[in-house]
């Protein structure tokens, strides 16, 4: 059976001569119908990949407790927005654990989804019906989300942005762009597409070496640009995997960060199971620091996950486990090495608020330190 989303590309290749592979991505992310992520449910065991909200509610409620910290500290509206809620898991153990925990909080709360795939519009709908009745979700686009005040935040969302691949020739940096020969899709170099590619590797100082690859993603500084306009007072907590510019394109990252999941494996088929397969790269954070800057986002911390959720009282969940098994999931979201900790990383941006200095994303590593000592 011929898949239509590759006809659909190849179609658009026959029109253009080439795409980027930022186009392909997109279109084989997002395609109305056929992407990826508008047609099935890509996450948990059903899915292509895991996530850190599959492995423990725990990861949700501490965050919930975290922002509970934020709110008492700095006296901004106890607004939520989630950007990108997937599954939608994430939101409802965050709303039932203020429904258990902080009543008072969520009287008060408004907690607001963005979110684009219609397909997970209605999956969240259905898991998060109860809170939805209640009033306190509701659902809006990006471009209509404006002079915002509270937590903006997203969990593996700029990691689903399409990116530019860039290749260093002999000196000259080009584009990889996706064309069709002889009825195949793969790579071709040429021109790059957009100066602003240019212009973001020059602010932030990268370089690549001869053949090596590297993914500009223009989509998430667009976004953040976008975001920080749209913020007139609050937080904006980006939470992914990737590094800073200076570690994301170091010599040994020779093929870039692009990589697809189907079915729970990592391959590097790109242009296999089009619409099936997700598609993916490490998020560059520094990209995202500049450009937030710009538009009034100050940077006010960039840690390893373990050491945010450990920040935001993780391992009070830890106390309250009642069995080994939640134990472990719980220990998969903290250790270093290994589960959840290593690659994924936490962006704490502010707007027009003042910071105490014994706020809860300020607490020095010593403190965070001791505290690990003492549970392990």
């Amino acid at each position: 059976m011929d898949n239509q989303l590759e006809i659909i590309i190849k179609d658009k290749i026959r029109e253009k001569g080439k795409i980027t592979f930022a186009e392909f991505m997109d279109t084989a992310l997002y395609y109305p119908e056929l992407g990826y992520y508008q047609k099935e449910n890509p996450f948990g065991e059903q899915g292509s990949f895991y996530t850190a909200v599959n492995a423990s509610s725990s990861f949700g409620r501490s965050i919930a407790s975290g922002f509970v910290q934020v709110f008492e500290s700095t006296g901004i509206e106890q607004n939520i927005c989630e950007m990108g809620a997937g599954s939608g898991y994430l939101a409802k153990d965050i709303l039932d654990y203020y429904k258990q925990e902080f009543p008072e909080i969520y009287s008060n709360l408004s907690y607001l989804i963005i979110e684009k795939s219609e397909y997970l519009i209605q999956r969240q709908g259905e898991l998060l019906k109860e809170h939805a009745d209640a009033g306190k979700v509701v659902w809006t686009d990006f471009e209509k989300f404006a002079d915002f005040n509270g937590i903006f935040f997203s969990n593996e969302l700029v990691d689903a942005f399409p990116v530019h691949r860039i290749i260093n020739i002999d000196g000259e940096y080009k584009e990889l762009y996706v064309i069709n020969h002889n009825n195949e899709l793969q790579f071709y170099p040429d021109k790059i597409s957009t100066p602003e590619i240019e212009e973001y590797m020059q602010q932030a100082g990268v370089k690549l070496n001869n053949k090596q690859i590297g993914d500009i993603n223009i989509d998430a500084l667009n976004w953040i640009k976008t975001l920080g306009s749209k913020i007139s007072k609050g937080f904006v907590i980006t939470i992914d995997y990737g590094f800073e510019a200076e570690q994301l394109y170091s010599d040994f990252r020779v093929d870039g960060t692009v990589t697809c999941y189907f079915k729970h494996k990592q391959n590097n088929d790109f242009f296999e199971r089009i619409g099936y397969q997700d598609i993916t790269a490490f998020v560059d954070f520094s990209g995202l620091e500049i450009y937030g800057k710009e538009y009034g986002l100050e940077t006010l911390s960039f840690v390893p996950q373990w050491l945010f959720l450990i920040q935001c009282g993780i391992l009070n969940e830890m106390e309250k486990a009642e069995t080994d098994l939640q134990r472990t999931a719980i220990k998969s979201l903290i250790v270093p090495e290994g589960g959840f900790g290593t690659n994924f990383h936490v962006l704490v941006q502010t707007k027009n608020v003042k910071v105490p200095k014994d706020f809860v994303f300020n607490k020095s590593s010593f403190e965070t330190f001791d505290t690990l000592s003492r549970n392990f």
